[in-house]
């Protein structure tokens, strides 16, 4: 086992997960973008760049067509993975700390 080095992220990364496929790595950080990584060599693949505030947490659907993430901004947002699209934004009274899809990937829960 051999560690993989991210480098991008301006400010402190408070969020990392691995797709079920183990393929893929996400991270959340405090410099307001999401970002994919390849799991295999640590280059950067892609990033999700529409968060106001720092993003504390994310989750991707079982299939890693899905992307959600929560921030300081007060907002819960849907992206595509492939193509970084938001799909929408959810709005809440507070930071949202934590989010994740269901087993079926097709809902998502937050916490604010």
């Amino acid at each position: 086992m051999r560690p993989i080095l991210l480098k991008g992220h301006e400010r402190s990364i408070t969020c990392v997960i691995y797709n079920r496929d183990g393929d893929l790595i996400f991270t959340a950080a405090k410099d307001h973008i999401p970002t994919v990584w390849s799991a295999e060599n640590g280059e950067r693949l892609g990033t999700y760049e529409k968060h106001g505030g720092s993003v504390w947490h994310l989750d991707v659907s079982w299939d890693s067509v899905l992307l959600v993430s929560g921030g300081g901004d007060s907002k819960a947002k849907l992206w595509e993975v492939e193509t970084g699209v938001e799909l929408f934004a959810f709005s809440h009274t507070g930071s949202v700390r934590s989010c994740c899809f269901d087993d079926s990937g097709r809902r998502f829960f937050n916490n604010v």
